[in-house]
Order: structure tokens, then C-alpha cells, then sequence
């Protein structure tokens, strides 16, 4: 856990020397996954898993008769033991995800480290977003006077659409407006960051790399907005 904190004082130092390490993966992807169910922990702690659900099911526009019978499968203790677990595998392939992408970028490199020190990379740059996740969103539900009142797809307001009627503006807008997060920028940044350190090229050609993966996932993202 001491190297993982590294990445908070000696970013660089920590990037170039995973190509070298063997299974320098396995703890940050661990810390990642368990951050995620801790956030989903704390969100239901304050806002309640069936407020969760019905929020979601909400944004679908579902009928009022099948809105109820989501809710009352969602009322099984086995529903919510299993999201926590969806939370966790969700956090690990998006990480193996990001990582097979990047590691296809840096095969236009000088140096391509192998996946497993591409995946550390990812995994460690990720650490910080969820942690800081995890600490901001217990700081705004435990100071919330009413906690359930809030949005839970944008509890965080680090982006434009957090300030935005959602109702009175086009889906696809709203989803591009959503996508323009402070804290998502923060981690292309680091993303960038540790791509150059371990490919031993510039942070611009991470930064290209990264920068395309999330350009893809907002395009898909407000295309899903639209159709659905």
C-alpha cells in the first residue's frame, strides 16, 4: 500500500518502475474495486438502495406498474449484496479495458511494457479518482440535509450539467455537459502522465492516447443518451 501512495508524491518515480515489477497490478486493481463498494456503501447508507433504484429507473421513464415490480425485486438483500459485486467486477473492467486500449497505443511507441505493467499504470492513476471519489461524496451526503433529495448519477458537482435543468435541455447535451468533469480530467491527465513514463515518450502522445479513449466513451455515451 506504501508504493500505491506514491503515486501522490512520486508519480514519476512509481510509472517508470512498473515495466520492472511483477504483479504491480494486483494491489491497486484490489484498492480500486474496494473503493467502488465502498462509495456504493456509502451511498446507500445515506440516500437507501431503493431510492437508488428508483432514481434509475426514473431516468428510463418506466411505467408506474413496472417501476413497482423492479422495486420489489430490488427489496431482496441478495439485489444489493450482488450490485456491490457489480460495482467491484464493473471498476476491474473498465481498468482491463483501458489498459488493452493503451497498450494497442503504445505498440506505436519507442517502448511497449507489457499489459501487465500498462494495467498497473491505469489501475494506479485511477487510485486517486476513486479515492477522492469515495472521500467527497461521504463529505456531501453527511452534510446534506436531506440526502435522498440528491442526484445520484451527478452527486458530485464537478461538472457544468450539475447546474443544469436536465428536463429542459436536449439528452444528448446534458450527457456532453455531464462528461466534462473535473475530476475525470484529472485522472486523462495522469493517465497521460504515467502512458509517457512507462513508454518513455512525451505526455502529449499519452495524452492522445487517453484523450481518444475518453472522446470514444463520451461519443457513445450521448449517442446512448439520445437513442434511449
Amino acid at each position: 500500500m506504501s508504493a500505491l501512495l506514491q503515486v501522490f508524491y512520486k508519480p514519476g518515480e512509481l510509472f517508470s518502475s512498473l515495466p520492472d515489477r511483477r504483479r504491480a497490478w494486483l494491489m491497486p486493481l484490489l484498492a480500486n474495486a474496494l473503493l467502488g463498494c465502498a462509495i456504493f456503501a456509502v451511498e446507500v447508507h445515506y440516500i437507501g438502495f431503493l431510492n437508488i433504484v428508483r432514481q434509475q429507473l426514473a431516468a428510463l421513464h418506466m411505467s408506474a406498474e413496472n417501476m413497482e415490480k423492479a422495486l420489489t425485486q430490488a427489496a431482496a438483500p441478495a439485489r444489493l449484496y450482488s450490485s456491490c459485486i457489480q460495482t467491484a467486477i464493473f471498476v476491474v473492467l473498465a481498468s482491463l479495458l483501458i489498459a488493452g486500449i493503451l497498450k494497442a497505443f503504445s505498440m506505436m511507441t519507442s517502448r511497449s511494457p507489457g499489459y501487465g505493467a500498462v494495467l498497473a499504470m491505469v489501475a494506479i492513476a485511477q487510485f486517486p479518482y476513486y479515492l477522492v471519489a469515495l472521500l467527497m461524496t461521504l463529505l456531501i451526503l453527511a452534510i446534506a440535509p436531506d440526502p435522498t433529495s440528491l442526484n445520484i448519477r451527478n452527486l458530485i458537482a464537478t461538472n457544468p450539467a450539475a447546474f443544469m435543468d436536465k428536463e429542459t435541455m436536449s439528452s444528448g447535451l446534458y450527457s456532453l455537459l455531464e462528461s466534462l468533469d473535473l475530476l475525470s480530467f484529472a485522472e486523462i491527465g495522469l493517465l497521460a502522465y504515467g502512458f509517457g513514463k512507462i513508454t518513455r515518450s512525451s505526455f502529449f502522445a499519452g495524452l492522445g492516447a487517453a484523450g481518444g479513449i475518453w472522446i470514444v466513451y463520451v461519443s457513445i455515451k450521448m449517442a446512448l443518451s439520445l437513442l434511449f
